[in-house]
């Protein structure tokens, strides 16, 4: 009985012997092959921003094999780059690389000491990968220390406004895409200037969004008749009123 049992680990450890060896062999054998070295990569997500700067650090990549770990330090690389929330990678075998980026969504521009561009959250973000016609908010508060990159704002007045701006996009994309400048003027309200750069919009200092909405369904009553472009200024600060006049 014993000299059965002694048999049967001799026959299992034979086996295991025997199997890992075959996988051994295998992977010297892609190895030697390059059957699992990296040569194809896929980037998803870049929506808003230059994707030239993935395709650069994706590159390396080209050097490893899909099995390899430092796939984990490339995607904190990646995460360095302050417009980027997160990175997602994914094998697909037996050579490809899929790479899903999720970007901030950039909704202003403001100048402080330089031009920085806003998300959606109010995060201050470098101009330089991204090449997008976006609204400019002018005459705010212009110090440094108000817009530290990769944070967000610290402008209460800035992030009621990137607010706005993000709320307007989502629902009435029609009057966000005619916005060149949002403007905080010298008493304290807030106006639009439309990208034809001569149409004003008076909001005001409260209830913006609820001005938004009226300014949209002036629009709508004109039907094809005219567009908010064709009026010298649009003024929106009296209640059940809307004030206009002709270019």
């Amino acid at each position: 009985m014993l000299k059965q049992f002694y048999k049967s680990i001799i026959i299992m450890t034979a086996f295991l012997v025997f199997v890992i060896g075959i996988c051994t062999l295998s992977f010297n054998w892609s190895n030697f092959k390059k059957i699992y070295d990296i040569d194809n990569i896929n980037i998803y997500g870049t929506t808003f921003f230059d994707q030239s700067i993935i395709d650069e650090k994706s590159d390396v990549l080209k050097s490893y094999s899909i099995f390899d770990l430092e796939l984990e330090n490339y995607k904190n690389e990646i995460l360095k780059f302050d417009h980027i929330i997160d990175c997602k990678i994914s094998r697909k075998f037996p050579s490809t690389i899929n790479i899903t980026i999720y970007e901030r969504e950039p909704i202003a521009l403001i100048s402080s000491d330089e031009l920085i561009i806003l998300d959606s959250e109010g995060v201050c973000l470098p101009v330089e990968y991204c090449d997008l016609s976006l609204p400019i908010l002018s005459n705010f508060k212009s110090n440094p220390e108000l817009y530290p990159k990769g944070s967000k704002t610290a402008s209460t007045n800035v992030l009621g406004s990137v607010s706005l701006m993000k709320f307007t996009k989502d629902n009435y994309s029609i009057i966000y895409n005619n916005i060149s400048e949002f403007v905080f003027n010298e008493e304290s309200e807030y106006e639009i200037i439309l990208k034809n750069g001569r149409t004003r919009i008076f909001l005001g200092s409260r209830d913006l969004k609820e001005k938004i909405k009226y300014l949209e369904s002036f629009q709508k009553t004109l039907k094809e008749e005219k567009n908010i472009t064709d009026f010298r200024y649009i003024d929106l600060r009296f209640n059940n009123q809307v004030i206009v006049k002709e270019v």
